[in-house]
């Protein structure tokens, strides 16, 4: 039945013109399709539960937003939606993993953002657990950047800065 289900929405996805960049199994035993509306850089994620259920595009589909920086070559992560029962399940990681192995593969130099301010403690050092696994540098007021380490030219600056 998910395998129905998975055909389904991959088939309703190139309908509406979206690029599938990837079929991921979760660890709860949920299929997510990493998505992307072609042409844009924003990554989805839908969720085929076991069930055979599935979130829908518009409606309950977890989102994460970018816009390109300098040309192209770099990008700002604007925002991540992941909401309810879906937080801390696994899919952000999946979504994350996606984004960076696009942006080496597109050779971006980096990546900025704001880390969202939480209202609990707990949470915000669970945020800073997220983006410091990947990666990301987070300083006082909250700002977010990853380097492409794999691009020689970062590479050649981190070095001159004793960051390597």
């Amino acid at each position: 039945m998910t395998e129905d289900c998975i055909h389904t929405q991959l088939k309703l996805l190139t309908s509406e013109d979206c690029f599938v960049h990837r079929i991921v199994p979760a660890s709860q035993g949920d299929t997510v399709i990493l998505y992307s509306p072609r042409g844009g850089l924003d990554i989805h994620a839908r969720i085929v539960f076991e069930s055979g259920m599935a979130t829908k595009r518009h409606v309950n589909d977890l989102h994460m937003y970018i816009s390109p920086l300098e040309g192209g070559q770099a990008w700002r992560l604007q925002y991540i939606r992941i909401l309810g029962d879906k937080i801390n399940r696994g899919y952000g990681t999946i979504m994350m993993e996606q984004l960076l192995e696009r942006a080496i593969q597109e050779r971006i130099r980096f990546i900025d953002g704001r880390m969202q301010q939480a209202e609990h403690r707990e949470h915000c050092a669970r945020l800073r657990h997220f983006y410091t696994k990947f990666g990301f540098s987070i300083d006082e007021q909250y700002n977010l950047l990853w380097v492409n380490t794999m691009l020689q030219e970062n590479r050649h600056e981190i070095s001159k800065k004793g960051l390597a």
